[in-house]
């Protein structure tokens, strides 16, 4: 069986509607991303509405040996958003993509 990379990711709106400054929207994010890379083992970046209060756009990247691993490590970082203090928008998830797909390139032993 060859070997193969899969690559899978997560964009989400947040929403934390308590907070009235961007020192305190900085706390729960900072939480989040250390979460993320420990617990799930993923990538996670601020990538949109880094100087709005009560938004955050966040993209999550998961690499793995199989698209059913990659997908199933997104999913469990969407359940864990569901679960916390801030309101969650909309989430986009790609389906997890085998590296060959992107760069025309495979491993080989």
């Amino acid at each position: 069986m060859p070997n193969e990379a899969y690559i899978g990711v997560l964009l989400a709106e947040l929403r934390f509607p308590d907070c009235l400054s961007l020192k305190g929207k900085r706390k729960p994010l900072s939480s989040l991303r250390d979460v993320m890379q420990t617990r799930f083992r993923v990538s996670f970046s601020e990538v949109a509405f880094q100087e709005t209060w009560q938004r955050a756009g966040v993209l999550v990247t998961v690499a793995a040996s199989s698209g059913r691993q990659a997908r199933e490590r997104l999913d469990e970082v969407e359940r864990y958003l569901h679960g916390r203090e801030w309101e969650v928008g909309r989430v986009l998830i790609s389906a997890a993509e085998p590296v060959e797909a992107l760069w025309d390139v495979a491993f080989s032993e």
